[in-house]
């Protein structure tokens, strides 16, 4: 009797010192996040679905594939024509901050003209986090983003989890 109760306070101690970690490690990255410039990224936005890269850039979205670190293919999302008229410098930017996307590592980005930030960050407590940076420009009225709570400063959160199964 005795070992089955110091086996279960230790597997008790073991995990809540890994469920106190496991927070800390969220509220660290959404710090780190906080304090990334993103004004390259201005009037664009990122979605990252399964390494297939969707790209709206100067108003048009682009369905990216990359190999090795480097654009592969590039053609017009959801369109019929998906031919691409995109100058070398175009590409090149693209390229760029896709490889600036990975390491900030999120599952979209988005920045609209008023240099407002929005991004998706999924977890492993089976929720979805969404930070929004505001712009002096607008308020979350504007933004129909009512349901944001501030986080710290002008950075504010929602978030949506799952029902566990």
């Amino acid at each position: 009797m005795e070992i089955k109760k110091i086996f279960t306070i230790l597997l008790l101690g073991v995990l809540s010192l890994f469920g106190c970690v496991h927070n800390k490690s969220l509220h660290e990255k959404i710090n780190t996040l906080i304090g990334i410039d993103y004004s390259e990224f201005k009037d664009m936005s990122i979605v990252n679905r399964k390494g297939v890269y969707f790209v709206t850039y100067h108003g048009i979205t682009y369905k990216i594939k990359r190999g090795a670190k480097k654009i592969s293919s590039i053609e017009v999302a959801y369109s019929k024509d998906k031919k691409v008229l995109l100058a070398e410098k175009d590409i090149d930017n693209i390229e760029k901050v896709l490889k600036y996307f990975d390491k900030i590592d999120v599952l979209s980005l988005s920045v609209d003209k008023n240099g407002n930030v929005l991004l998706t960050l999924p977890w492993h407590d089976r929720c979805t986090y969404y930070l929004l940076k505001l712009s002096s420009k607008n308020t979350l009225e504007d933004l129909k983003k009512q349901y944001y709570h501030n986080y710290k400063e002008n950075w504010y959160m929602y978030k949506e989890c799952s029902e566990r199964g």
